[in-house]
């Protein structure tokens, strides 16, 4: 199937079952159809359809991993807005493995990271290493005071119920 034919099988919006499979899953990648059927009231051959074809359209783009980023000891949250000279430096972004997220945005700033940092101190030399970047011509660092919500994906599907 190519995914032209993938995305037509998907709805434009979820109904309450594709929604029930999704909140299932994005709770516990692990569970089985047979759980998720006896959970939402679905049959078990229904919840199988369903998440091959969210599977098959890319609404489900693989599992992986929450990590509790307090537990591993990275409890400082930092945002790093850019101003970058080159793609070069866009790319270093990308490599740096304490940076969770990169974006590439409009307006006065070429990018956003969200950085996980042990302490101030990693969290300095990370903006050391930004700023002495020759790709790199402006940096605003903002560090979070308090996570109140992050990466929740269940926010998405539930923002579609009226």
């Amino acid at each position: 199937m190519t995914s032209t034919d993938a995305d037509a099988d998907l709805p434009s919006e979820l109904d309450d079952d594709d929604r029930a499979v999704l909140e299932a899953r994005i709770r516990d990648a692990r569970i089985d159809a047979g759980e998720i059927a006896a959970e939402a009231g679905i049959a078990a051959d229904r919840v199988e359809a369903k998440l091959a074809r969210l599977e098959d359209g890319g609404v489900i783009d693989g599992y992986s991993a929450r990590l509790d980023y307090d537990a591993l000891g990275r409890d400082v949250t930092v945002l790093f807005r850019l101003s970058v000279a080159d793609d070069g430096a866009l790319e270093r972004l990308r490599s740096d493995p304490r940076l969770v997220a990169i974006y590439a945005v409009t307006g006065g700033d070429d990018a956003v990271a969200i950085g996980k940092f042990s302490d101030t101190d990693t969290l300095n030399e990370a903006a050391t290493e930004l700023l002495t970047d020759d790709g790199v011509r402006s940096l605003t660092v903002t560090v979070v005071r308090d996570v109140l919500r992050e990466f929740d994906p269940t926010a998405l599907i539930d923002a579609d119920r009226d």
